[in-house]
């Protein structure tokens, strides 16, 4: 098994389910790839069993917040690579290798499987979803996004309480992650539905966003209150498509623009018009690794999602582990098998909908995203601080 991408609360649930299912199938050798496919390629492998010894051990885990293994952005953007991760696999005698991670991972599984099936060696690989943006097709939501959206939607709340003290006019600006699609900064609006508090606008990534709008509805909003609380997805474009975020200039392995916070350029134009605190907010990393807002559903299921991988990898290859939804209330679901090229490098965002202009969320998502956010985890404490679980990364396999 391996991690990559941007980590979440929830990957390690998803290695603990892989590592539990390995064992109770009776797998001679369970390995973990330190840092992703970059890892791999350098043969920094270490040995589950020797390492999660306990229940304890595997219990604290699953409750660990970002990627234990590490990971990486690397693009496997060659056949050499491919032979190279083929000949090293097979050093090891790993016949199944699963890679938990999001769209780019699900990128280098796709390559990998069909390198594979093209050279005909009886190695399978198998994709097992992750990412708090939401974005991946072929499952009804990824795990770690449920923890990440309740994580958004209660510190939107808590900050919309905190502007409200204030008896003169203020300007909040969140910033919320989702390069191109923008589920988690929807999920911020959900105290505003619910409590009457939060949001007063809110900017997905799929939606355009124009900066004289912004100000015709700054100005509407004040006629109501004092206190104005302005949500972005940190990929908002304009109607040229262009992000109104800074770039730096440079690109990822995998071709994203790096980008530089949108909240704070919106800030710096609202100031040249408004006397008044205007105030931008970063959430940044905080909404991948927080667990005291951690989805017990969330956990729950991305633990269930790695156990069905390796249900499946001994007889599959080329796919990705989904989430199918049965029913909302009760909150059901199940896991199917989906063709790897329907999910490698495509991203499922949300259709806006708009209310006096503007977009809301509906009841419809509410009745998407709720079951999602339920329940809260247990986390030991000791002296004031989470225990959490940590691999000895230095004890690397040898040969």
């Amino acid at each position: 098994m391996a991690q990559s991408g941007g980590p979440t609360c929830a990957i390690n649930a998803t290695l603990a389910g892989c590592y539990k299912k390995a064992i109770e199938l009776g797998f001679d050798n369970v390995y973990g790839a330190l840092y992703g496919v970059q890892g791999l390629l350098d043969s920094k492998i270490i040995d589950l069993k020797a390492q999660i010894k306990t229940d304890e051990d595997l219990n604290r885990l699953k409750i660990t917040p970002a990627s234990a293994l590490g990971s990486c952005r690397y693009k496997v953007d060659s056949e050499e690579k491919l032979a190279k991760i083929v000949e090293i696999l097979k050093s090891f005698n790993i016949n199944y290798f699963i890679y938990i991670g999001g769209n780019d991972s699900m990128d280098t599984v796709y390559q990998l499987s069909k390198y594979i099936e093209k050279i005909g060696e009886d190695i399978h690989v198998m994709g097992s979803p992750k990412t708090i943006d939401n974005d991946l097709f072929g499952t009804d939501h990824t795990p770690g996004f449920g923890s990440a959206a309740k994580f958004v939607a209660n510190s939107v709340y808590e900050i919309a309480k905190d502007v409200e003290i204030y008896d003169y006019r203020t300007i909040t600006i969140v910033e919320i992650m989702g390069r191109y699609a923008g589920w988690l900064t929807a999920a911020g609006a959900i105290s505003k539905k619910l409590c009457n508090l939060g949001a007063d606008l809110v900017y997905i990534s799929e939606d355009t966003f124009e900066f004289d709008n912004l100000v015709k509805e700054i100005n509407e909003n004040f006629k109501r209150t004092d206190n104005i609380l302005i949500l972005v997805s940190e990929g908002i474009k304009d109607s040229s498509n262009n992000f109104i975020s800074k770039t730096s200039g440079k690109k990822d392995k995998f071709g994203h623009a790096q980008l530089q916070g949108p909240s704070h350029i919106i800030r710096d134009k609202l100031k040249e018009i408004y006397d008044m605190p205007i105030r931008s907010i970063e959430l940044n990393i905080l909404q991948r690794c927080d667990m005291s807002f951690a989805s017990k559903t969330d956990i729950e299921e991305s633990f269930e999602v790695g156990e069905f991988s390796v249900e499946c990898v001994e007889n599959h290859s080329g796919k990705m582990v989904g989430i199918k939804r049965i029913s909302n209330k009760p909150y059901k679901t199940e896991f199917e098998l989906v063709d790897i090229e329907k999910v490698a490098n495509k991203t499922k965002m949300i259709i806006p909908k708009y209310t006096d202009s503007h977009f809301q969320i509906d009841d419809e998502f509410m009745d998407y995203i709720l079951p999602l956010i339920e329940g809260e985890i247990d986390v030991e404490y000791k002296n004031g601080i989470a225990q959490y679980f940590a691999f000895d990364k230095e004890d690397i396999v040898k040969l």
